[in-house]
């Protein structure tokens, strides 16, 4: 009897902690460390819980949700006042569909295509022989880049 006493009071603890924390999260606009700082739990337990606890999952992706609305609140204001940063940053993000899109092309030197990325190879399963042959083949190569 004593241990389901204990049961319902370390319940009873974990969700006034999380109560707490969900508060901070509010008052804090989202920022996990400091709301957890300020509730006393690690950022540790914090992220346990939110992949423990559907419901508590829920309340916190509400609270980004709402700080999310607020950014995009502010961002629409600065754009009403004639922001002209504001304007091209929420073209480049909302508005791709209508081709206000920044696209950046990577490439080798020169222009030249990327080398594609070789599969691993286990150097310790080729022969004494093989490995020569292989150490032979690289310093051609660098000799042939070199002149």
């Amino acid at each position: 009897m004593a241990s389901s006493s204990w049961n319902e009071t370390i319940e009873e603890r974990i969700k006034r902690q999380k109560e707490e924390v969900l508060a901070h999260l509010n008052a804090n606009s989202g920022i996990v460390a400091s709301s957890c700082k300020a509730a006393g739990i690690s950022r540790f337990t914090f992220y346990d819980w939110c992949k423990k606890d559907p419901e508590f999952k829920e309340k916190v992706e509400d609270v980004m949700e709402l700080q999310k609305d607020f950014a995009e609140a502010l961002i629409l204001k600065k754009m009403k006042d004639g922001d002209t940063t504001m304007l091209i940053f929420y073209a480049k993000t909302k508005m791709k569909d209508r081709g206000y899109v920044e696209r950046q092309e990577v490439t080798g030197a020169d222009g030249s295509p990327l080398a594609a990325a070789s599969p691993g190879i286990d150097l310790t399963k080729l022969t004494d022989e093989q490995r020569s042959a292989l150490l032979a083949i690289g310093e051609q190569v660098l000799n042939d880049t070199e002149h």
